[in-house]
């Protein structure tokens, strides 16, 4: 029984003493917030899912995220949505507005109605709101097709 408790408090003790190291080093610190960059990696997007960025745009605003979505360009609508029936039903609220020029518009025509991967800057408090969106995604220098189908979801 003296033999249990002194392994367990061991291994106590060398938990601690790794979350210590990893604290000072800053790596992989478990008590470091995941969105927080520093000023040198500011190109680089944070990763961040369409839940997440809809649940707390605020959270992003500013910030430079990579996310996938349902692709919309269409008058007064461009968009990027979380499904394609939420784009299909009207539901703006789970969709981000986005600023294109009209060159990008062109450029990305041939995505729209289609699953993609965007890289742009969040813009929780723009004058998107107002019309339904969740905000915005501006400045966006990625737009591709996501390739990824599974095909029909089997029936059993």
């Amino acid at each position: 029984m003296r033999h249990v408790g002194h392994t367990s408090r061991c291994r106590w003790i060398n938990f601690f003493l790794g979350l210590f190291i990893l604290s000072i080093t800053g790596k992989a610190s478990p008590f470091q917030d995941q969105t927080s960059r520093s000023i040198t990696d500011s190109s680089k997007p944070i990763d961040v899912g369409m839940i997440a960025l809809l649940s707390a745009p605020e959270k992003y605003e500013g910030r430079l995220v990579r996310t996938h979505g349902f692709l919309c360009i269409e008058f007064e609508g461009d968009a990027v949505y979380f499904h394609e029936e939420d784009y299909r039903h009207g539901l703006t609220g789970n969709s981000f507005a986005l600023r294109l020029s009209k060159l990008q518009r062109e450029q990305f025509k041939n995505l729209s109605l289609k699953y993609v991967l965007i890289e742009g800057t969040v813009h929780a408090k723009g004058l998107e709101r107002t019309d339904g969106w969740s905000g915005a995604i501006a400045k966006i220098s990625r737009l591709e097709a996501w390739p990824i189908d599974r095909g029909p979801v089997p029936r059993h």
